[in-house]
């Protein structure tokens, strides 16, 4: 299918790139599934009636919150379903079998008559979640070190483009249709991949060193000398076979492990209550309700356009300007979007029905001056939509993989992930009970003040690990605190080494005993 190698006998890219697409697919595919609220739910309302709702499938707000939340219950279970296949099949056959379920919730969507039906294939189609954590590691097994961590970050933009894709055809589209295109991406995602081969790491984790062989040479060129490069690959299986993986009690009884695992689930949490899944849930909606002058879901497709290129823009950047910076930026930006948008639709809501200020000269605020800020929702989601993109969106999984050391890695990142999708139900939905309690612009300004709070977070507790080692990062877990500031020892001092050059001296000087 591919060239041999380079002349020069150096490996070829382009299938690690072919193998990055296909692999990317299903995450494609989770872009859908997190996007088709946004134009399907006011299709579903009472609202799109124009006349008898008779026969029609309408949702009350809280069934349509229902729908749009119960993916993050399907995203959920399927963690432990692909913690069981993924050591015995490899994450390629995990990422084949999951989306047989994906293809059947479509299906139930595609056919529903009840509410029923439709939680049943929003649950189902919630699988997708899993290829967040799977694309990114198969990509990881297969690509050489020097582009590994763009390739892996491309996740991020095929899920950005999956929502872009919905957007887009959800403008023309009935939202069964809609459904029906969006259940090809399963079924794409079993037929390509019959062409790439498992991981060469999973077939070594299973003593099959020639298909090992087989399966680089496919990814690097066929006459290209994979031998060392298998070689290290055998020693690091072997080494990962005598790591001892900790259980959660004994990450949690930790500081060393606590840690790092209590600043990925902070990111965690500060990436759901963002906002973002209220941005892409119900964003038609929100330029509805903001008597947006501009077409509602052109509007969605501008800001689904936006972040593509803004994800795009953070897998090139990420590496030169360093994850914290990135993530006190984000943050900061997405707090005063919402602060905009948040006074947006306090001013829509408390001004009195005055035409004009020459008949309510006591009233700064009429519906023409509500009317000419028409543009600033528009302007606020797109403000947003960058800052997100550009930080929370890819860095707290980048930092998900990066904190955690070997032992402690597989039951703290799947903890994280876990909690992830948690987060994000919670605030799917509760938020439109929110925005009933306390109002639009209440909601939205909540979600600013937790945007401030995070960026203060961020600042005190986030460490840099750009251009680190996973050692380097963990020993900036494992150093002492100040043990004797008064006799001018560093804070920065190893407990260990701490201990061997306050003893050294005294053995010298055979001032203790050493028994």
């Amino acid at each position: 299918m591919f060239k041999s190698g380079r002349e020069d006998g150096k490996s070829s890219k382009t299938p690690q790139f072919f193998a990055t697409f296909i692999a990317t697919i299903g995450s494609f595919g989770l872009g859908t599934v997190l996007s088709w609220p946004a134009p399907s739910l006011p299709q579903l309302s009472a609202q799109s009636c124009s006349g008898s709702c008779e026969g029609l499938l309408i949702l009350s707000i809280e069934q349509q919150s229902w729908v749009a939340a119960l993916l993050n219950f399907g995203a959920f279970t399927a963690g432990p379903v692909s913690g069981f296949l993924m050591p015995r099949y490899g994450k390629k056959w995990t990422m084949v079998v999951l989306s047989v379920p994906i293809f059947i919730g479509w299906l139930f969507l595609i056919f529903s008559i009840n509410v029923e039906m439709l939680y049943i294939g929003r649950f189902l189609t919630g699988f997708s979640g899993a290829f967040s954590m799977l694309a990114p590691g198969y990509i990881a097994e297969i690509c050489e070190v020097e582009i590994r961590g763009s390739l892996a970050s491309f996740m991020q933009v095929m899920t950005m483009m999956g929502l872009l894709f919905t957007y887009t055809i959800g403008t023309f589209l009935d939202w069964r249709s809609l459904s029906a295109v969006c259940s090809v991406v399963p079924i794409l995602v079993i037929i390509s991949m019959y062409f790439i081969p498992r991981s060469p790491m999973f077939f070594l984790s299973k003593g099959l060193k020639e298909e090992a062989i087989s399966s680089l040479k496919f990814f690097r060129g066929r006459n290209v000398d994979v031998t060392q490069e298998i070689i290290k690959m055998e020693a690091s299986t072997k080494d990962s076979k005598t790591i001892v993986n900790l259980g959660i009690m004994a990450i949690l009884s930790n500081k060393t492990y606590l840690n790092p695992l209590s600043i990925s689930l902070m990111l965690m949490l500060l990436q759901q209550f963002s906002g973002i899944k209220v941005i892409s849930s119900y964003i038609v909606q929100i330029f509805q309700n903001a008597g947006s002058k501009f077409d509602a879901n052109i509007c969605s497709i501008v800001v689904g356009v936006i972040q593509v290129t803004g994800t795009s823009i953070s897998v090139l950047v990420v590496d030169k300007f360093g994850r914290r910076r990135l993530l006190i930026l984000s943050e900061m930006f997405i707090s005063i979007a919402f602060c905009m948008l948040g006074t947006f639709f306090y001013i829509q809501e408390s001004h009195s029905p005055c035409p004009a200020l020459d008949t309510c000269q006591d009233q700064f605020v009429t519906a023409e001056t509500v009317d000419n800020l028409a543009w600033l929702p528009l302007a606020s989601i797109v403000t947003f939509a960058v800052a997100y993109s550009m930080g929370m969106g890819p860095l707290p999984w980048v930092l998900n993989a990066e904190l955690f050391s070997k032992e402690a890695k597989d039951h703290s990142s799947s903890l994280c992930a876990s909690f992830n999708w948690l987060c994000s139900f919670m605030v799917v939905k509760f938020s439109p009970s929110l925005e009933n309690l306390i109002g639009a612009s209440g909601s939205y300004l909540s979600f600013a003040a937790l945007a401030a709070c995070g960026t203060f977070l961020i600042v005190i507790s986030v460490p840099e690990t750009k251009g680190k080692t996973e050692e380097e990062i963990q020993q900036g877990f494992n150093k002492g605190k100040s043990l004797d500031t008064e006799a001018g020892l560093s804070k920065d001092y190893d407990k260990e080494e701490l201990c061997t050059d306050l003893i050294k001296p005294l053995i010298k000087e055979k001032q203790i005993e050493i028994k």
